[in-house]
């Protein structure tokens, strides 16, 4: 592997990818953990529906795991490359809504 100096264009692509993806992790974080958020609401409503609640949760576990078997299968960093874009995209998002309130 040989050295290679990065462009002024290639870090800054770097430095917004890396601060979208930094953003969106910390805004699924506060959304998922917040009084109210997601976490408290998918707890209730496991705990108000249980039986059924918890088949759908096996469920969704098993697709998760099926759909990341798969992923690898066709390559092995597009596991990687989906939570990439995907966090860069959450951390867009929460950006313009928090733009939103203003």
């Amino acid at each position: 592997m040989e050295y290679r100096a990065k462009g002024s264009f290639e870090w800054l692509t770097w430095l917004l990818l890396n601060g979208l993806i930094w953003t969106g992790v910390i805004g699924v974080a506060w959304n998922l953990l917040k009084p109210g958020g997601w976490l408290y609401w998918s707890l209730d409503l496991i705990e108000r529906n249980q039986p059924t609640s918890y088949y759908y949760l096996g469920l969704g576990v098993l697709g998760l795991l099926a759909g990341k078997f798969w992923l690898d299968s066709v390559d092995p960093r597009a596991v990687y490359h989906l939570l990439t874009a995907t966090g860069a995209f959450a951390g867009t998002f929460y950006i313009l809504s928090l733009l939103l309130h203003l």
